[in-house]
């Protein structure tokens, strides 16, 4: 991936790692998004804006294919989308604070855009959350590297799961807070 950080198809292939990784694809577009960022800041915005709207609406592919093809897709990963572990998910779909911080939280995505079709969550909902959820992490990663430049990639590649589970616990609170007024 990184081989695309200095390519002229670079943006182009940031958008597809980000759009399939929301299918399938392992590695997740953070890693090509930081090396664009840094090398090229005034581009900053841009790169956050592509990797949003590809995984966006990669996540919108893997939904349908967690709906339409559940039992393969619960044969394939049998530990993670179990019909056990998929009825206790259910209870908490019903919050797009929830479903939110799931976008951001949830790592590979693609567990989560499947888990989602599974579920048949409302497709309206799902893709609001996906894009409030990735937006905010692929811009507020965009706009720590703006700010702090190479030094947060340490941070962000040391302490990536916990800083998006953090991040999505922060948005859950404020999405309920908002709620009760």
């Amino acid at each position: 991936m990184l081989s695309f950080a200095h390519s002229r198809y670079a943006t182009a292939a940031l958008a597809v790692f980000s759009f399939t990784e929301a299918i399938f694809f392992p590695i997740p577009p953070l890693v090509l998004q930081v090396p664009l960022t840094l090398e090229r800041r005034d581009r900053t915005w841009w790169y956050a804006l592509v990797t949003t709207v590809a995984s966006v609406a990669g996540g919108v592919v893997g939904y349908e294919i967690g709906n339409l093809f559940t039992e393969p897709v619960q044969r394939w990963f049998p530990g993670f989308f179990s019909p056990e572990r998929m009825a206790h998910a259910q209870e908490f779909v019903g919050s797009l604070g929830v479903l939110t911080g799931g976008a951001i939280a949830v790592h590979p995505f693609k567990l989560y855009t499947l888990a989602m079709g599974i579920l048949h969550v409302d497709p309206v909902r799902f893709v609001i959350a996906s894009a409030i959820g990735r937006g905010v992490l692929f811009f507020g990663v965009a706009l720590l590297l703006r700010v702090f430049g190479a030094p947060v990639k340490r941070l962000i590649e040391r302490y990536f799961t916990l800083l998006t589970i953090v991040l999505g616990v922060v948005i859950i609170g404020i999405v309920v807070l908002a709620g009760r007024h």
